[in-house]
């Protein structure tokens, strides 16, 4: 996923922003995935980021279930949610 125009802090030059990821079981409503980490511990970020991560899908049960990724800026007040669905077999 890709972010753009990220606020930047006058004072420091760099973006604040904090993001959030879940994967949420369909059927049992369960997060099976909880993570959050902010732009202090990505490095060198500008006013856009890069996310990818991935997850091994050994231990995930067949089933539906929701990704959703919570970009939460800090300097201009801004959040954003998308999700997606995706099927496990």
């Amino acid at each position: 996923m890709q972010v753009y125009n990220l606020g930047i802090d006058q004072q420091t030059h760099k973006p604040s922003a904090t993001v959030e990821y879940e994967i949420t079981n369909l059927a049992s409503h369960k997060a099976i995935v909880h993570t959050v980490e902010s732009t202090q511990q990505m490095g060198n970020v500008g006013d856009q980021l890069t996310l990818a991560r991935t997850l091994p899908l050994a231990a995930v049960e067949p089933g539906q279930y929701q990704v959703s990724i919570k970009v939460d800026d800090q300097v201009s007040k801004q959040s954003l949610t998308p999700t997606a669905t995706f099927t496990v077999e």
